[in-house]
């Protein structure tokens, strides 16, 4: 989305705005009523400006009698939801509600309802995207107490389970990719590798950048990519294919995000021999395989850091044990980190140092 839309909450004095979008029958009383919401922290109302024009609105209510709806500090309930007439099927809506999801995870809530009528299939299309599939009640409801009342249902969407970033190290042949591909499946969020940093050849049209300065330069690339993601509100971001001895770089540059590591070894060495010996492109270099793994098999694990053994597994198996600790194992946000000395990783830029 253009960096000249916003979403931000509206303050009372703007409520008048309101009346571009919905024509109501008593616009005194909607003000009023809203503003006294809006007073005792009860409701706030989101709107989608691009500069300065008003595309879009939805209200949110932090609590309610009926707690199917909402339960403050914990259900939020969604309503009011409108686009501009001449807007609709630009991807408008969708980014105005996940911006306020994601606002409202933000706060602590991790449940979240909206209505939505029986023939409004555009809103049960967007409504179902962004995670609101279930049903949990048949609701009546009225647009004010002059007009007929309607059914709707009441759907729910519960706050996925999630990390920032998750990251997979290890040698090759031990199923990074299956597994980097089975979790961006799953997941459904964000994937991407250091190596697939985009083609740079020189600085200035002189030097080729080559060895350590070129690994340094995709490094960067990578981090700053990760955390842009991050910054648009993508979780579950999957990272990998870097230098292992980036790894230890980790703990360092993500102090302070929920990230899990997940290293991949292979306890029995002739498994991983014959898949890249079946693999028929790729590393050839086996005395080389085997000391690299020899030395991820035996380093202590770092911050955030669990060892996935894929000796003997399928690749529905090593998923499974994946997905059951990046949705489960415990890690922290924060702490005092001392890296490991280098010796302990290997790296493809010193590879010679393993011969």
């Amino acid at each position: 989305m253009a960096e000249n839309f916003t979403v931000r909450r509206l303050t009372i004095p703007e409520l008048p705005v309101l009346t571009e979008l919905f024509n109501y029958r008593d616009v005194r009383r909607m003000l009023r009523e809203t503003a006294a919401y809006m007073e005792r922290g009860m409701l706030d109302t989101f709107v989608l400006y691009r500069e300065k024009e008003l595309l879009g609105e939805v209200h949110v209510h932090y609590c309610s009698m009926d707690e199917r709806e909402a339960v403050r500090g914990q259900r939020a309930y969604l309503c009011a939801y409108r686009i501009r007439k001449g807007y609709h099927n630009k991807g408008l809506g969708t980014y105005l509600l996940r911006c306020v999801l994601s606002e409202l995870e933000g706060q602590g809530y991790t449940e979240f309802t909206i209505g939505v009528e029986d023939d409004n299939q555009n809103a049960k299309h967007i409504y179902e995207k962004l995670g609101f599939r279930e049903v949990i009640a048949r609701m009546e409801g009225r647009d004010d107490e002059e007009s007929d009342p309607y059914e709707y249902n009441l759907l729910l969407r519960k706050k996925p389970s999630c990390r920032d970033f998750i990251f997979l190290t290890g040698a090759s042949g031990v199923g990074k990719s299956t597994l980097c591909k089975n979790l961006y499946g799953h997941y459904r969020t964000a994937y991407m590798e250091q190596s697939q940093a985009p083609e740079f050849e020189t600085f200035c049209g002189e030097e080729n950048v080559t060895g350590i300065t070129e690994e340094e330069t995709c490094w960067r690339w990578f981090v700053a990519s990760l955390k842009c993601y991050y910054g648009m509100g993508y979780r579950n971001i999957i990272g990998s294919d870097l230098d292992d001895l980036r790894t230890r770089d980790i703990p360092e540059v993500f102090n302070g995000y929920d990230y899990i590591i997940l290293r991949l070894v292979c306890s029995d060495y002739e498994q991983n021999y014959e898949q890249m010996k079946n693999r028929g492109e790729g590393l050839v270099d086996f005395e080389l395989l085997k000391k690299m793994s020899e030395k991820l098999n035996k380093r202590p694990r770092m911050v955030n850091e669990y060892v996935i053994d894929v000796a003997g597994k399928t690749p529905e198996q090593v998923f499974a044990e994946a997905v059951s600790l990046i949705d489960g194992a415990k890690t922290v946000r924060n702490y005092e980190y001392e890296k490991q000395s280098r010796e302990m990783f290997y790296s493809w830029i010193f590879a010679n140092d393993l011969r």
